[in-house]
């Protein structure tokens, strides 16, 4: 790691841009960073192969507190920065803090799924995706190849702009992963052009499933549509043995949910090691 050069990356946007210097730090719990009185760090939440019910990846999940402690809403969280070039400094903080805290626990080989806010991609420019995190991540010991990329697709309406951010993300060897699909206007047509690693089903779809019966016979036919493009997909909000069952039969090679673990400080694996020792 070098954490001289993360910290001096961050430190050198001009104060108009970023309104707090940060500070990274470590405790017995992980790297956290600390920006304007809030404190940032990770939780991990493991995605399962379906069948041996092992860890495929990590997602790193934001947690935020307040100077009291009180945990703040992400969404909140980033409705802060006042104006887009803060926002993208406040991602990419936020993903430096998740790199490092994977970096430190992970064994080689294990893939680390990361969040790009939607306003993050639309203030880059074009083709210019993923250089500077590409840099950023070689500091936290990790490479492109460890790392899968999740963008929420519907939030984005110029699909030029997403096709050539996620295009620009595979060139330097990230993965793509479209989040939340079947929310809001994800469609089928964005999904044949943008050709993504992996699709994450939104967690409404099973619990339309488990509620209405035609539901339940789409979802086998939705999963092999979405695997005839070539991309794995990953059932979200799996909480029950009944979800589990269905999400299993119906085809999902990927499943992630509370069922199998709730997100959590250390890696799935780690805890696991905890366990046994």
């Amino acid at each position: 790691m070098q954490l001289n050069r993360l910290l001096s990356y961050f430190n050198q946007w001009p104060a108009g841009v970023a309104r707090h210097s940060p500070t990274l730090n470590f405790s017995d719990h992980g790297a956290f960073a600390m920006y304007g009185g809030l404190r940032l760090y990770s939780a991990f939440q493991p995605i399962m192969h379906a069948h041996s019910l092992q860890p495929f990846a990590h997602e790193a999940l934001l947690r935020v507190t307040d100077r009291d402690g009180q945990p703040m809403a992400i969404d909140r969280f980033f409705a802060r920065a006042s104006s887009a070039e803060e926002l993208v400094y406040l991602d990419r903080l936020s993903r430096v803090v998740h790199a490092l805290n994977f970096s430190s626990q992970a064994d080689a080989g294990e893939l680390l799924f990361l969040n790009v806010h939607g306003r993050h991609l639309l203030s880059i420019a074009s083709g210019k995706h993923g250089t500077t995190f590409e840099t950023l991540l070689h500091y936290c010991g990790l490479m492109p190849e460890q790392v899968v990329l999740e963008i929420v697709e519907s939030e984005i309406e110029d699909l030029a702009l997403l096709d050539a951010a996620i295009n620009s993300y595979k060139r330097k060897g990230f993965r793509i992963a479209i989040d939340d699909f079947g929310a809001g206007h994800s469609n089928f047509d964005r999904l044949w052009q943008l050709t993504p690693d992996l699709v994450k089903l939104d967690r409404s779809l099973l619990t339309q499933s488990m509620m209405n019966p035609r539901a339940r016979t789409v979802l086998p036919g939705l999963i092999s549509m979405i695997a005839a493009l070539g991309a794995q997909v990953v059932c979200e909000g799996v909480e029950t043995e009944a979800q589990h069952q269905l999400v299993v039969e119906s085809g999902a090679a990927l499943l992630q949910g509370f069922y199998y673990a709730r997100p959590a400080v250390a890696l799935f694996s780690s805890r696991a090691a905890c366990r046994a020792a």
